[in-house]
């Protein structure tokens, strides 16, 4: 399948901003950790929340890495046109982020400020690693992805700002639950802005698109549509509203399976 909406993506322009963005973010990161803004801030937040619980937890389900993969996989008109960039982003953020937390393992808030200084939302990890945000990551990954695929289409920019606008929320929503530190969100941006674009020069010389439009590809996708079904299944949150978007997006993936199986193989039995 041709690769030509990768390759008409202005590699350098991608990049420099990228890096350029990246660094911002290492900056700023380094800064609200080397001084005492990051608890300052940490207080603040929980002190006076702006949104209430039930709408954070929704707000932060958008982060969710496999919801994320899942908006990718359905906003491309086919399979093959973005596929093969979202699942080398994907991947290569997973493992990343992990990497970072275990070789810089900074605790997480509740266990330097206390449960009772913050208004924790559905339970979140108190003792793992805490940077980067891997939600953080997976947020502005896709609103990076979508815009500029988006962008290709004619989509005005108020509603590209409008997807970053959204993005930079669900990214946020990790310090409103008390998951991460707001240096943990910058450091998920700035990795972002560098995986983002690490996946798109791997792209630009090596893609899978030509694989994943075989019927080996076929079958790929359905199943990775299966596992993220699955997966969303598993309740993450206390609040019925989260739940329900779940169990939705959850049919949804199994009904992009069906659709894929009805496409490819169905008709080539009847």
């Amino acid at each position: 399948m041709s690769n030509s909406f990768i390759h008409s993506i202005p590699a350098s322009k991608l990049a420099s901003l990228s890096i350029g963005l990246a660094l911002a973010c290492a900056a700023l990161c380094a800064f609200l950790i080397s001084s005492n803004v990051n608890q300052i801030l940490m207080l603040a937040i929980h002190s006076s929340p702006i949104l209430p619980p039930s709408l954070w937890a929704l707000i932060n389900l958008g982060g969710d890495a496999w919801v994320v993969l899942l908006t990718l996989l359905i906003i491309e008109r086919r399979p093959g046109e973005i596929t093969s960039w979202v699942l080398k982003t994907w991947l290569m953020g997973a493992v990343l982020s992990q990497f970072i937390k275990h070789l810089y393992p900074l605790p997480r808030p509740a266990s330097v400020l206390g449960i009772d200084s913050l208004s924790l939302i559905d339970h979140p990890p108190l003792h793992s690693g805490s940077m980067p945000s891997g939600h953080a990551l997976a947020a502005i990954s896709c609103a990076l992805i979508a815009s500029v695929l988006l962008r290709s289409r004619g989509v005005q920019f108020v509603y590209l700002t409008l997807i970053a606008i959204l993005a930079s929320l669900v990214a946020w929503a990790r310090v409103a639950v008390g998951a991460h530190w707001p240096s943990d969100v910058i450091a998920g941006a700035g990795l972002a802005f560098g995986v983002v674009v690490t996946a798109h020069v791997w792209e630009r010389h090596h893609s899978w698109n030509e694989w994943l439009s075989q019927p080996q590809g076929h079958s790929f996708l359905i199943v990775l549509h299966t596992l993220i079904a699955f997966h969303l299944t598993v309740t993450q949150s206390e609040f019925a509203v989260v739940q329900f978007v779940q169990f939705n997006l959850a049919c949804l993936s199994l009904l992009k399976a069906f659709l894929l199986f009805k496409e490819n193989f169905w008709k080539s039995h009847c």
